[in-house]
């Protein structure tokens, strides 16, 4: 039997690359930062989800990232949520930075500050603390401005806020006892259906689509089969999402999670997502806001899971101690590393001992007569 194996064409998608650690096509979620922990980009055709902090802002700061990225690389995108108006969420996206803008900002953010005490250590070059890679898939962007009116309107986006009513249920309506799993599943199945058959007709026609879910599983979902709706919703779209060339951004509110009588809840959904990690804020934690250590951070990044897309293992981070920080214009995921202690160095200082000297200091010391 020959040994020699046909190799595939890559896919020539505009926002796309191969993985260096497996090969297969990527894409950004719209966070250089967060590309870099989860090894440069995730893959066509897996569900990342994130555990909303408490307020659920900083996920919904991420959200509008990916929504962000698929415009700019003309991705077609489709928001289901019913926590807000999907419209409104869209009007909001930030505008994309120029590349020479982009890599001014982030030299400037890692120029080293001048030390006084170890000022040997000047010599040394510091420590690189945001996530950042040489090949960047995604792009930055400015979350002070928004995106213009007039490209949002020439732009493939599929709205859902749960007022669709199901002509053509698409078999999903007796599946599910809340009938609003079925309508959303019906739309992500329409439209991953139409890029299919459009990328099947002309090879050039081939793109991904971006589906944002955000607050799955909020207040807003919730019935006496919440449990087992949730479960079914989420594997039928991992199955719809990993046939087509489509990437899924799901948000949910685990915090919630605790108050529901299935206790094993949040472990059963994190095992059906292909990447997941959850975003810890400080607001309203006096332990964490006082505690020195995480005086310049907004919150901790807790990976959860990396699954082995397509590979015999998964994708190792260097480091899994990960914090954040909104800043004004942009979201920054950094190693979490620990301040110099000087502050108790100078208070130790102020209660000086006594000295061992027999000349006269102003001080009385333990061997004077």
């Amino acid at each position: 039997m020959s040994g020699f194996v046909k190799r595939r064409r890559a896919l020539n998608i505009k926002g796309t690359r191969l993985s260096v650690h497996t090969g297969q096509p990527i894409t950004s979620l719209g966070n250089p930062s967060l590309d870099h922990v989860f090894g440069g980009g995730f893959p066509i055709g897996s569900i990342i989800g994130i555990g909303e902090d408490k307020h659920g802002s900083y996920a919904r700061v991420l959200s509008k990232y990916f929504l962000a990225e698929g415009i700019v690389n003309k991705h077609p995108l489709l928001l289901g949520t019913m926590e807000e108006d999907p419209t409104q969420l869209i009007e909001k996206l930030p505008t994309p930075i120029e590349g020479n803008a982009a890599s001014s900002e982030s030299s400037t953010d890692q120029e080293p500050e001048t030390m006084r005490i170890a000022f040997r250590y000047n010599q040394l070059a510091p420590v690189d603390s945001e996530q950042k890679s040489s090949t960047a898939l995604g792009h930055y962007f400015d979350l002070t401005k928004t995106i213009s009116s007039t490209t949002l309107l020439g732009h493939d986006i599929t709205h859902w806020n749960g007022d669709e009513v199901l002509v053509n249920d698409g078999g999903f309506v007796g599946s599910f006892k809340n009938p609003q799993y079925a309508s959303l599943l019906y739309s992500i199945h329409r439209k991953a259906s139409e890029q299919q058959f459009n990328s099947a007709s002309d090879e050039t026609s081939k793109n991904v689509l971006r589906i944002c879910l955000n607050s799955i599983g909020s207040p807003s979902w919730y019935d006496r089969n919440f449990s087992d709706d949730f479960l079914r919703f989420i594997v039928l779209l991992k199955a719809i999402v990993r046939n087509t060339l489509s990437v899924c951004l799901i948000t949910v509110p685990f915090h919630l999670f605790n108050h529901l009588d299935d206790i094993q809840l949040c472990r059963k959904v994190r095992n059906l997502f292909d990447f997941s990690f959850e975003l810890e804020a400080f607001a309203g934690q006096q332990e964490e806001q006082t505690n020195p250590v995480f005086k310049e951070y907004h919150g901790l990044l807790n990976i959860t899971k990396i699954a082995p897309f397509n590979s015999l293992a998964p994708f190792h981070p260097k480091t899994r101690d990960l914090a954040f920080k909104l800043k004004r214009s942009k979201f920054v995921i950094e190693k979490l590393h620990l301040p110099p202690d000087i502050a108790d160095d100078d208070s130790a200082a102020k209660h000086s001992a006594p000295t061992l000297g027999c000349a006269s200091s102003g001080m009385k010391s333990k061997l004077d007569f």
